[in-house]
């Protein structure tokens, strides 16, 4: 038993992790049978969250990284010894996370396999080895893209060449480029990055790249196109920078994929409103904005009413659709400046941007009868309703823990006055 135990706290104490799937042969579903301590320290964020990123590991795969992870899978089904393979997934935080997974296959009964394997972050040894392929590919970046600039710092002079075709490029030549930055197209939100990455490139030995939003001015686009600027500082002789030259390459499709992923790590797969995580973070910055510009607001906590007797009744698949109509008529009822999320199994939260304690009220009191008017079939009328409870910013908390807590004390009264109605929080 001694021995058992040694053996299961170094396996959950190593920095890494150390993991048991399931695979079905044919669907090629994975399924985690066991899951390591150190996995759960390594991705941060949660047991919660790592469990939920590997019941479908798929689904937080970059997919340009798929093929080779579908090619590992296959590898190790092979059973032709043990297979490596280094994909990217999205993690909690919207981020990018290189993992390195060494598995091999453990059983197989049937189409069933049990496969067992090693999972570490390379993140950090991937970056180093983008930036050394990156030095070495240096010599040749004038000649192998299709978009170069030279910026003469002394002239105040820029020279873009724009290939067209293969055959065919043409240069745009900006005169007092510093003051011209925003005539390249450059999205007014990224205008003052830019400018910035060049300002500093201009004051020493810099190697530096960003990515922005720019229209019309490399191509003939009418919608802005993302687009990654790689620059490096060029010393003159008198030991000052000379020259800021690099080159700009589009990388819209990739950051579309990206940001796909991003907002499905965000938002809840039911109701589509976001998830608890990312609606408390949206709120936290929502109220240090209003802080600023002294702007009012209000939240407010929605819970359904006796939902646990909608699954007993009808079953999970049922209390499903009428958590995803909750939700639509959630999102259809609020501006794009507030922020709706699904907090919990059957609770939602709002806040409500420039809005007064009495208006937020009345608009609570709509919320739930058009959520209760939602259901008029025989099975359901009468039996869905939402107990609503509101805290007014910044009367009732000037931050989301306050506000959070006395708009649940409103909620308590209002499960408490019979439910199917609203609360708004008051000291006594």
């Amino acid at each position: 038993m001694e021995d058992k135990e040694f053996i299961s706290s170094i396996v959950n104490n190593f920095i890494g992790g150390i993991c048991v799937f399931r695979i079905d042969a044919v669907s090629r579903s994975i399924e985690p049978v066991f899951l390591n301590d150190g996995l759960y320290r390594m991705l941060g964020g949660g047991r919660a969250a790592v469990d939920m990123m590997f019941k479908d590991i798929r689904l937080s795969i970059i997919p340009d990284d798929m093929p080779v992870f579908d090619q590992g899978i296959t590898d190790i089904l092979a059973d032709d010894g043990s297979a490596e393979m280094e994909f990217r997934i999205v993690n909690n935080d919207g981020g990018l996370v290189w993992l390195r997974m060494h598995g091999n296959l453990y059983s197989r009964e049937g189409n069933e396999n049990i496969i067992t394997a090693v999972i570490l972050d390379c993140t950090e040894q991937k970056l180093i080895e983008e930036e050394l392929k990156r030095q070495s590919d240096y010599m040749h970046l004038l000649m192998d893209t299709d978009i170069t600039f030279d910026f003469n710092c002394r002239t105040d002079v820029c020279v873009y060449r724009i290939a067209q075709t293969d055959a065919l490029r043409h240069d745009a030549v900006i005169n007092g480029y510093m003051s011209h930055i925003p005539s390249t197209g450059i999205h007014k939100d990224d205008t003052a990055a830019f400018e910035e990455m060049i300002k500093s490139a201009m004051t020493h030995a810099h190697r530096d790249s960003m990515e922005f939003r720019s229209v019309g001015f490399f191509d003939h686009a009418e919608d802005y196109r993302w687009y990654r600027a790689n620059i490096v500082s060029i010393m003159g002789k008198e030991g000052y920078v000379a020259h800021v030259i690099g080159h700009i390459v589009d990388i819209h499709d990739d950051k579309m994929k990206e940001m796909e992923l991003k907002l499905r790590a965000d938002h809840d797969g039911l109701t589509g409103l976001l998830n608890k995580t990312a609606t408390e973070e949206l709120i936290r910055r929502t109220l240090l904005n209003n802080i600023e510009s002294n702007e009012r607001g209000a939240l407010i906590i929605l819970d359904t009413d006796d939902f646990k007797q909608v699954n007993d009744n009808y079953g999970h698949s049922e209390g499903d659709k009428v958590l995803a109509t909750i939700g639509s008529i959630i999102s259809s009822n609020f501006k794009g400046m507030d922020v709706t999320g699904r907090i919990g199994g059957d609770e939602f939260m709002v806040f409500i941007n420039c809005i007064t304690p009495e208006d937020a009220c009345r608009l609570a009191g709509k919320l739930e009868l058009l959520i209760r008017g939602a259901f008029t079939d025989e099975e359901y009328s009468g039996k869905i309703s939402m107990s609503i409870g509101i805290a007014a910013f910044p009367e009732h908390g000037m931050d989301f823990e306050s506000l959070y807590e006395n708009a649940d004390k409103a909620l308590y009264q209002a499960k408490h006055s019979g439910k199917a109605c609203y609360k708004l929080y008051c000291d006594e």
